[in-house]
């Protein structure tokens, strides 16, 4: 068959344009399956973001009973929580509120450290309590275990007083009223 060479160029530029299409479908389709490999495993990065209220127990031999904590995890891997009881009497003090960051480990577990400022109630700065821990976020992405490491130290660094604590936490859901 005879093809005039504008004719003969078109069916190449043609034959080029879709060529082209085809392949970039082809990248297209193998990248959203990339995308969907990699998603899979986005959930779990993530399984910590959002709102808890977390029970710390102590050892037996701290002589403390178990507190509340509120934590948030935000997807920025940084975290700010409250503990219950944080203005003590004996001796009398004020720990603010934590500030912190956290990370993704492996699967569902999830690695933290926090930190918080401890002053007397005239708000002069007595040390800083540290708090690093490692939960992991059940199946259902609604609870979390986990230990933590606490750590009170005075403002030149020297330890005061450190305890290993248990940790379970379940998530704040929205509910309508």
């Amino acid at each position: 068959m005879y093809h005039s060479a504008p004719t003969h160029r078109r069916l190449s530029t043609t034959t080029v344009t879709t060529m082209a299409m085809a392949a970039f479908l082809v990248v297209a389709a193998a990248g959203g399956a990339n995308a969907q490999a990699s998603n899979d495993q986005g959930p779990k990065k993530k399984a910590l973001v959002g709102s808890w209220l977390e029970t710390v127990t102590f050892p037996p031999e701290a002589g403390r009973p178990p507190l509340k904590s509120l934590a948030s995890y935000h997807g920025d891997g940084t975290m700010v929580c409250s503990d219950q009881g944080a203005v003590t009497t004996d001796p009398p003090s004020i720990f603010s509120s934590c500030h912190g960051a956290w990370t993704h480990l492996e699967n569902r577990t999830f690695a933290y450290t926090s930190r918080e400022l401890i002053s007397d109630l005239s708000g002069n700065l007595l040390g800083y309590l540290k708090v690093r821990g490692v939960f992991t976020v059940s199946a259902s992405g609604d609870e979390y275990t986990g230990s933590s490491f606490a750590e009170i130290v005075d403002v030149d660094g020297n330890l005061l007083f450190s305890v290993g604590v248990t940790n379970a936490a379940e998530r704040i859901k929205p509910e309508l009223p």
